[in-house]
């Protein structure tokens, strides 16, 4: 079993707002963002929700923006058992790659939540510096 993944940070790619980011109907999207990505549910109302995991927080909300349109990314502690985990609940995670962003190397992987919305989760390569 693989061991808990830490999510760190999170920020929108593009105009994204990462407090409402946008679903078709609440209700399945909770479902998805917490049965499948690991968020808890911390508030909701007919149009929007917040969603917590660990230390990040996003919204959802029914506001009739293009989910396919979206994306955003998470900063997490191994992407690789995460990578693991999605793999094992049927989400289908892109290959794990290594990209440069502002000079520094992070692993990265892709993924698609069913409604369209994009996400990369990140990993900042350790890199000796030096002396």
């Amino acid at each position: 079993m693989s061991h808990q993944v830490e999510f760190r940070a999170a920020g929108p790619i593009g105009d994204t707002d990462i407090a409402a980011i946008p679903a078709q109907t609440i209700g399945p999207a909770i479902g998805y963002y917490t049965l499948c990505l690991g968020f808890s549910l911390v508030a909701k109302d007919k149009r929007s929700a917040v969603l917590r995991r660990d230390s990040v927080e996003i919204g959802l909300a029914v506001n009739g923006a293009d989910p396919a349109q979206a994306s955003c990314w998470f900063s997490v502690s191994d992407v690789d058992a995460l990578w693991n985990e999605f793999h094992e609940k049927g989400i289908e995670p892109g290959i794990i790659d290594e990209q440069i962003y502002n000079g520094k190397p992070y692993r990265v992987f892709f993924a698609r939540d069913p409604y369209g919305v994009c996400f990369c989760f990140t990993q900042p390569l350790n890199t000796p510096e030096s002396s």
